[in-house]
């Protein structure tokens, strides 16, 4: 059962350009986006009521929308300005518009009942252009269920093992340090110390030895958004396993959306990098292009499991104790249902 009274990213800002219909669809219901000539981005619901064709296939006419198979024209509000052949325009002759927010770079649309889109329940997120970041952006479609990618990112140990030559390399510590989890109004939060770690590639100029603390907040729909600092080796200690207090040698930013977009299809936003002091233009492609690749790696692995789910969808997966993050976001998810 979808869960409807909450935010969803629907795109990044710049794949909404001035002119272009963009067509999505988020948990089975199909959207169209476009920008009016003011910059705003409107989301109405991608169905003209006339015949059920997709006002994605239709035509903009300054900020309105028409349909381009008997030519309904539509307003910004979802109103139907225009119906040719006739002068009365019945009340019904409308579509949904869905209350819609920019936070950072992400396109976020309500999709339950319009007066409860709270926009302060919104995470944060960096917007792709912040002066204090360089950062680089990607998405990913899944043939799966958003949950299963939502378990991946709720449990960290499997980068010691699905990305050993990437993202895990050299540090089995995700698999065998535990996180400590704060539960969140609308997630989790986990955070762990990865103590003795050898830098590689172009991080080797920390030293042959640092401390990494990773910090990461997960919440409904699947936003999650990580904080990894790379310190001098013994920082752990002295700070006696809490967060640190001195800035980081290295501080590394990931933040990533999963957005259901049906029940076997899911879309999965990605942005990483780092401060702007950190890493120049050329290394920053590097970090992008290794995120990618165990990103990819990730996809094979859930959407392998999705189909042998499929083949026996009642039968239980045994459980261990990394399994604690995933199991706690999926009860949250139960109370969040209707």
């Amino acid at each position: 059962m979808w869960i409807r009274n909450a935010w969803y990213v629907a795109a990044w800002t710049h794949e909404i350009e001035p002119g272009r219909i963009n067509s999505r669809t988020i948990i089975d219901q199909p959207l169209v986006l476009y920008r009016t000539a003011d910059g705003a981005i409107v989301a109405l619901e991608d169905r003209c009521p006339h015949r059920f064709a997709p006002l994605s296939m239709g035509r903009l006419e300054g900020d309105d929308l028409r349909c381009m198979y008997h030519g309904l024209k539509f307003a910004p509000d979802g109103k139907c300005l225009e119906i040719p052949g006739q002068k009365l325009i019945p009340r019904s002759a409308c579509v949904r518009r869905y209350p819609l927010q920019v936070v950072g770079s992400w396109v976020w649309v309500w999709m339950g009942e319009a007066d409860k889109a709270d926009p302060a329940i919104i995470p944060p997120s960096l917007a792709l252009d912040d002066p204090a970041w360089r950062l680089q952006a990607g998405q990913l479609d899944y043939d799966a269920d958003y949950l299963l990618i939502d378990d991946n990112l709720l449990d960290l140990s499997h980068l010691s093992f699905t990305h050993e030559k990437t993202l895990g390399l050299d540090m089995p510590q995700w698999a065998d340090e535990r996180p400590r989890t704060v539960p969140l109004e609308r997630g989790l939060r986990f955070q762990r110390w990865l103590r003795n770690h050898p830098p590689r590639g172009f991080m080797r100029k920390l030293g042959e030895r640092v401390d990494v603390w990773n910090s990461y907040d997960f919440l409904f729909p699947g936003v999650f958004l990580q904080r990894t600092g790379f310190y001098p080796a013994g920082t752990a200690d002295r700070s006696d396993g809490k967060a640190p207090e001195c800035e980081p040698l290295f501080h590394r930013v990931d933040e990533q959306a999963v957005t259901p977009v049906g029940r076997r299809a899911s879309r999965y936003f990605y942005a990483v990098g780092t401060r702007a002091q950190d890493i120049d233009p050329g290394k920053l492609e590097r970090l992008f292009d290794v995120t990618t690749v165990a990103f990819h790696e990730d996809k094979r692995i859930i959407e392998a499991q999705q189909k042998l789910i499929d083949l026996e969808p009642g039968r239980a997966m045994l459980p261990t104790s990394l399994d604690a993050g995933p199991t706690q976001f999926r009860k949250l998810v139960d109370t969040m249902a209707p």
